[in-house]
């Protein structure tokens, strides 16, 4: 099915570059001072993809309660609020029943409070397994959860189910501090190759990362927003979210029915 999620995605003849900002840490959580400087960091974050212009999945582990929540809903951007998942309810060791009932915690408060959540963001393992209670609870699009070992590999969309697509990971923010100063000129070389070919190019950005690391990688994300967003006013690239680019998939019909999926949690 690969080479038909290839077509889908290369019909359109500008590049589509994704960001997604993971905004909790456990760790962070656990640290006031830690805590603080991701406060400030987050709303840095906000506000430049505000003053840019760039919409941004803004991935939390409960939408419902985030501080930042009522910063991002209350932008001119069309954002997007998406569920952080972490070690303790995603992968092998938090088991699936937990897996359930810790996804469907999270959507209907965050529903119920108006925030209308179709993403996720599984971070520490892929969720393939419980595609069947991702499917059930109407999420459209699951970010991948480690990019690629190489930087020669393309990562495409691809379908984890009729309707529900996962978007692999291109490159995370920071860098590593041993290829900084080398590594942000390769990055924006990769971006601009991905934007030539009418591809894909998915950033995932973790605040908390960048709040440790101070300001020179802060410094990183603002010249990468600029720079993006300049090469979006030239028509070379989308910025879109999680939401936008599953809904845009999948409205290309399957090639084949496919079976039912659903099982007990």
């Amino acid at each position: 099915m690969s080479g038909t999620n290839q077509r889908t995605w290369h019909q359109y003849h500008v590049g589509q570059l994704l960001i997604t900002v993971q905004l909790d840490s456990a760790a962070t959580s656990q640290n006031l001072d830690r805590f603080k400087d991701l406060a400030v960091v987050t709303r840095r974050l906000i506000s430049l993809a505000d003053s840019e212009r760039l919409p941004v999945t803004w991935a939390v582990s409960d939408p419902a309660h985030s501080a930042a929540t009522s910063l991002i809903l209350q932008s001119g951007v069309e954002h997007e609020m998406a569920i952080l998942g972490d070690t303790n309810w995603v992968g092998a060791t938090a088991g699936r029943t937990r897996f359930a009932r810790e996804l469907i915690r999270r959507l209907t408060q965050a529903r119920a409070t108006g925030v209308e959540v179709t993403s996720l963001v599984p971070h520490v393992a892929s969720v393939a397994d419980h595609i069947d209670l991702v499917v059930k609870q109407h999420i459209t699009a699951v970010a991948g959860f480690e990019p690629p070992q190489s930087t020669r590999h393309v990562a495409v969309p691809r379908a984890l189910h009729y309707g529900v697509w996962e978007l692999p990971i291109s490159q995370n923010l920071p860098l590593q501090s041993s290829r900084f100063f080398s590594g942000k000129r390769k990055l924006w070389k990769r971006i601009r190759r991905r934007a030539k070919d009418a591809g894909t190019f998915h950033l995932m950005v973790d605040a908390p990362a960048i709040a440790e690391a101070g300001q020179s990688a802060e410094r990183t994300v603002n010249w990468l927003a600029k720079r993006i967003a300049l090469l979006r006013d030239r028509g070379f690239i989308q910025v879109e979210t999680l939401r936008k680019v599953s809904a845009r998939l999948a409205d290309v019909p399957a090639v084949k029915p496919q079976r039912s999926i659903l099982r007990a949690a």
